[in-house]
């Protein structure tokens, strides 16, 4: 076999690329004029929330914010604060307010605009906002995006906001139920029960139509941006989402077929397919025409998201074939990858394989039943690059999808010598 050390890949893989420059999360501030600055290069505004011993009313001011549906829209961020913090502190001696519990509305200069010591009720919250001329930005975009309808970027930020606002609206109305796989990880929820018509019209109407408007206008193929709010999830229970989702599918589609490495696109593609309640993933991928020698493919991350969402969703036959082609490919190949650990010892060189490629491949064909093949898949594997791990994983995969007879045989596996 040929055999290629981890150096080389590294050199290969780092050749041309930029400088990433990873920052520290911003500390929170201990001045008033920290916080000033804060609130500058957010929203201007926030709300001030002060904790103190035995102040009960602190967990259902936070639970206010989350829950009343028109603070949900203001969206106005929260600064909390412990009572032995520098900037309590200093607040509570400009403003004279004691040890109690205090919340408090500021504005631009970190400026009190309102406070209270007891708990609000959301319209006095939102009274007080209102006369201090406080819309909240997704009212700001909404009126920018109107004055000018082709802004792509604010197009894009009024999508992502409604979005997330949608997607909280709808977990505060639907009661979740938790999941886990066989080997207790956990998976994506489950609802109770879809929104009614009402509902779902009041809540994802606005998002669902900015959301048709963006992928159909094909604007969103200027910029390199994709969608970064998690929204697919809720799809289970909105069907105006779910409608939506499958509109916009085709149009992506084409998208790929036209650039097939494109990874924002992708990225969008499995966020709609999954609000979409699920896309089978092999017809895209054979009415793609890739460039020749695989330059500019399809990048790795698409297929293990695939076998990931498609998991969650029980789809097992999905998962073999989009999978089961790649695996048939890759064992034929001789090339085998030396990793090197950080102590310079030798890794197991099939981990990333088993659990990229072939440990969905096996689950999948043991979910069906199909223990001849998934018997085959792993000696396969041991035949192609031989793994003293190779044995434990699939004997724990195994154990973990009711086949103890099959774990036993697995764990005795061979590593073949040479």
């Amino acid at each position: 076999m040929r055999r290629f050390l981890l150096a080389l890949l590294l050199c290969g893989a780092l050749l041309g690329q930029g400088t990433i420059v990873m920052s520290k999360p911003p500390k929170a501030p201990e001045t008033i004029l920290q916080l000033a600055k804060k609130l500058k290069r957010g929203q201007g505004t926030a709300w001030l929330l002060l904790d103190a011993p035995k102040a009960d009313w602190v967990a259902g001011f936070r639970s206010l914010l989350n829950k009343d549906e028109d603070l949900m829209v203001l969206g106005l961020p929260v600064e909390s604060h412990g009572p032995k913090t520098p900037l309590a502190a200093e607040l509570r001696a400009q403003q004279g307010w004691g040890p109690e519990a205090v919340w408090a509305l500021l504005g631009p200069g970190a400026r009190v605009l309102g406070s209270g010591k007891t708990l609000p009720t959301a319209r006095q919250l939102l009274d007080l906002a209102e006369g201090n001329g406080i819309r909240g930005e997704l009212k700001e975009l909404e009126t920018f995006v109107a004055s000018h309808p082709d802004h792509l970027q604010a197009l894009r930020q009024l999508l992502e906001k409604h979005l997330s606002l949608a997607t909280r609206r709808t977990f505060r109305l639907v009661q979740t139920i938790p999941k886990k796989d066989a080997e207790g990880n956990p998976l994506p929820a489950d609802f109770e029960k879809p929104l009614t018509e009402a509902e779902d019209e009041r809540v994802w109407g606005r998002a669902v139509a900015l959301l048709t408007r963006y992928v159909q206008s094909g604007d969103w193929r200027l910029t390199g941006a994709g969608l970064l709010v998690p929204f697919q999830e809720v799809g289970q229970v909105s069907p105006l989402l779910r409608g939506s989702a499958q509109k916009c599918l085709p149009m992506v589609e084409e998208a790929l077929r036209q650039d097939p490495g494109h990874f924002t696109n992708w990225r969008l593609w499995h966020t709609l397919a999954e609000a979409a309640g699920g896309r089978p993933l092999r017809p895209l991928l054979d009415s793609l025409v890739l460039l020749p020698g695989g330059l500019g493919g399809i990048p790795e991350s698409v297929f293990t998201t695939y076998a990931r969402n498609a998991r969650a969703r029980e789809d097992w036959t999905g998962i073999l074939d989009v999978l089961g082609p790649r695996w048939d490919l890759k064992k034929d190949q001789e090339l085998e990858i030396i990793i090197l650990g950080e102590d310079g010892g030798r890794q197991d060189s099939l981990k990333g394989t088993w659990d990229a490629l072939l440990k969905p491949i096996v689950e999948a064909d043991l979910r069906l039943g199909r223990t001849l093949e998934a018997d085959q898949v792993v000696r396969e594997a041991m035949a192609w690059m031989p793994s003293k791990g190779l044995p434990g994983w699939a004997s724990s995969l195994a154990q973990a999808c009711g086949q103890p007879s099959l774990a036993a045989q697995w764990a005795t596996l061979t590593v073949p010598k040479g």
